[in-house]
């Protein structure tokens, strides 16, 4: 269960990330630069790269040990 909602969560946070750059209007320069305000979607970016990280670590988490066995 641990590692299904570990991949549906770093799922989430690509499909955000990839919206944030997709969905930037063209007149601002970078999705991820801040200086563009609101704009450039900065928050929406940081945001994902933040959900994408958190699922890493519950899919992570929930592997067992090299040599470990259940």
């Amino acid at each position: 269960m641990k590692k299904t909602l570990g991949l549906i969560i770093t799922a989430i946070g690509i499909l955000v990330i990839a919206g944030g750059f997709t969905l930037t209007p063209p007149h601002a320069l970078n999705p991820a630069d801040s200086e563009n305000g609101i704009h450039a979607s900065a928050m929406l970016v940081f945001g994902g790269f933040i959900t994408f990280g958190i699922g890493i670590v519950l899919y992570i988490s929930s592997l067992p040990y090299a040599g470990e066995k259940k």
